[in-house]
């Protein structure tokens, strides 16, 4: 470790970087423990929150104190194996540690309620692993510590998905996950490799001194490598798959866990690569940035109102907050290119502050679907209905999640598509026609999937809490408070970072003036004061609607003349939406089935089932190929599996011959 360290600094990263391994062993022990098995379940957890809570301290001392932290851990590893922490990693550490704390608190209740004794035990036992994966992926400071991290961080959440069972069709899923994600890996390391001729180690910090007088082409190659390698991690269409079927199949803090927390892995190293390394990347990098992030955007809440499960919705959303991200990346980079320095710092922070945002309001939701899950088993839309009266604490905050995440005032969503507006627009003011054209046209793009995510999660919230239970009966069990406090600390961000937005910008300030230098923070200041201002009136008005508001029924709700109403009657989550999938029926391609039982009686008919189906046309045209040629190539290459010896030794003696011309003629 570094000289001269902060005795509590030095505890704080021991304690980070040793108890999550503690908290594995433990939990291994636990499997053979038998009556104390619960006990050190407990003390894995309890290890864990202590790590993230470490890790909390030591983001913040990073990225809002500005001090930064350098260890080396090459004793450890054969090769070198420094860890460092500046203001862009503090930040994301921060995301790591501190965001992850609530669904820590909530995999304990969670993992008792859900797994028998073995397989709880491999939760905590991989669970710590994998937090720790994704510390040494925002802190390492050499190729070797970031990729370590990096792989752990893939295998790590495929076992913790494989806890939830290892059916057929989950095995394809996760090795579709596993395929894509290793795809994404060689990319990434191919754009390190490609600094090592012009830097003489692989850390951080010759990589940085390497890309200051590397060639514009060697530039242009690393960052479309990167770009492609990362955006496979973030889930940027048409590279995102792997997303919906991952995400969904996890058990639900995991699943929360890698949406809100794992994806902004990969935001970080790519605003490392573009704006640290690559010293905000090529001129034409912010187009392409725009393009994939505006496509992710829209088509992926698109993809969400289709979906009627909840956990699938979630993952596609997922998918629109990363296109929004990606946007304000590359509204930064075309600004900074264009030469307008204001909003291109304006830009990168509605990038950061969104990602911020993103990893709140995401985990309170996916964990407000395990409390759904607890109490109904059952997360199909078009199934729940009512929960607000059976689940008046779920049903409050999972409010607070589908407005923060629609980006309405008065919740922290509104925050960072607010700055992203901003920077659109102001970026018009450049001196270029091109950049004059786009940026406004990113403004629309924005305001489009913002009232589709506002239609999206009025659908989902209103399906499931609201109108009259669609089931015969819910299950009386209550959720355990361990599982709702996590709930109410998320949706308690969410309101303080959206009615005091300074406390997060001004951090994030400081870190965005160290990539884009030329800022100017009392715009900065004066966009957060009406941000402010809009959210204590939007918080006065709904005081004053509750207080004020008196119901007097003085007779039934009217039944249209039927004796009364019932839970067919009411939207589903499906009609809700209809509207919208006619309207962007050319997008969803979908396949539709009705079927009238008995067909002679169209009007009075027994049954009517109606089905339809998005074709999922990526896999069809761009993957579907991909496959098919190379399972024929491997069709044909079987020939030479012959299992004859004797064709083995005439392919051992041409590889000979081969090796020997080739020398003979070099």
């Amino acid at each position: 470790m570094s000289k001269g360290m902060p005795h509590f600094t030095s505890v704080a990263f021991s304690v980070l970087f040793g108890l999550p391994v503690v908290a594995a062993l433990l939990a291994c022990i636990a499997r053979f423990a038998g009556k104390a098995a619960r006990a050190l379940r407990m003390g894995a957890a309890v290890g864990t929150v202590l790590a993230m809570v470490a890790g909390t301290v030591l983001a913040i001392n990073a990225w809002a104190q500005g001090v930064p932290l350098h260890f080396d851990l090459s004793f450890f590893s054969p090769l070198p194996f420094l860890v460092s922490l500046d203001r862009l990693g503090g930040f994301f550490l921060f995301i790591v540690c501190g965001v992850s704390l609530p669904a820590v608190v909530f995999s304990f209740p969670y993992t008792e309620h859900h797994y028998p004794q073995p397989r709880a035990a491999w939760y905590w036992a991989f669970l710590p692993l994998f937090l720790l994966s994704m510390v040494m992926v925002v802190t390492g400071a050499t190729v070797f510590a970031f990729f370590a991290g990096w792989e752990l961080m893939t295998l790590l959440s495929a076992a913790l998905i494989f806890l939830e069972g290892d059916g057929e069709e989950r095995r394809r899923d996760i090795f579709l996950y596993l395929l894509t994600m290793h795809a994404g890996a060689a990319l990434v390391l191919s754009a390190f490799l490609l600094f090592s001729p012009d830097a003489p180690s692989l850390d951080f910090a010759s990589l940085r001194a390497a890309g200051l007088a590397m060639p514009a082409a060697d530039k242009a190659a690393i960052f479309l490598l990167a770009f492609f390698g990362f955006a496979t991690k973030a889930g940027i269409i048409p590279l995102h798959v792997w997303l919906p079927r991952a995400h969904p199949i996890a058990p639900t803090p995991v699943s929360a866990l890698m949406s809100g927390i794992m994806l902004k892995t990969a935001v970080y190293a790519f605003v490392r690569f573009v704006f640290d390394f690559l010293s905000g990347g090529p001129a034409w990098g912010g187009y392409l940035v725009l393009a994939a992030g505006a496509v992710s955007a829209v088509l992926g809440i698109l993809y969400a109102i289709f979906e009627p499960e909840l956990k699938r919705l979630l993952a596609y959303s997922s998918v629109e907050n990363i296109g929004i991200i990606y946007l304000a990346i590359g509204a930064a980079m075309l600004c900074r290119s264009s030469g307008v320095q204001v909003f291109a710092a304006l830009a990168l922070m509605a990038a950061l502050i969104h990602s911020l945002n993103h990893a709140i309001f995401k985990n309170l939701l996916f964990l407000g679907a395990g409390a759904i899950s607890f109490r109904t088993h059952s997360l199909r839309l078009n199934e729940l209905g009512g929960l607000l009266k059976s689940m008046p604490t779920a049903g409050t905050v999972m409010l607070v999640g589908c407005v923060s995440i629609a980006g309405l005032p008065l919740f922290n969503g509104f925050v960072g598509e607010w700055l992203a507006f901003q920077s659109f627009l102001g970026g018009g003011q450049a001196a270029q026609p091109l950049p004059q054209l786009v940026l406004p046209l990113m403004a629309g793009v924005l305001a489009l999937t913002g009232a589709l995510a506002a239609a999206c999660f009025a659908s989902a919230y209103g399906a499931a809490f609201l109108g009259r239970p669609r089931k015969a009966e819910v299950p009386a069990a209550k959720v355990p408070l361990a599982m709702l406090l996590p709930l109410v600390v998320l949706a308690g961000a969410c309101a303080v970072i959206g009615v005091f937005p300074m406390l997060a910008l001004r951090p994030i300030w400081d870190l965005t003036a160290t990539l884009v230098p030329g800022g100017d923070f009392q715009s900065v200041a004066a966009i957060a004061g009406g941000i402010q201002k809009v959210a204590l009136i939007t918080l006065a008005g709904v005081v004053a609607a509750f207080v004020v508001r008196t119901v007097v029924r003085v007779a039934p709700t009217w039944a249209c003349g039927l004796a009364g109403l019932t839970a067919r009657m009411q939207y589903t989550a499906t009609s809700f939406s209809k509207p919208i999938r006619t309207v962007f029926s050319p997008v969803y391609r979908a396949d539709r089935k009705l079927e009238i039982l008995p067909e002679n009686r169209p009007y009075f008919p027994d049954s009517i089932s109606y089905r339809s189906t998005r074709t999922l046309s990526y896999e069809k045209l761009l993957y579907r190929p991909v496959v098919d040629a190379i399972m024929a190539t491997a069709q044909q290459l079987r020939r030479l599996q012959t299992g004859n010896i004797q064709w083995y030794l005439l392919y051992i003696f041409l590889a000979l011959v081969a090796m020997l011309l080739l020398m003979r003629f070099r």
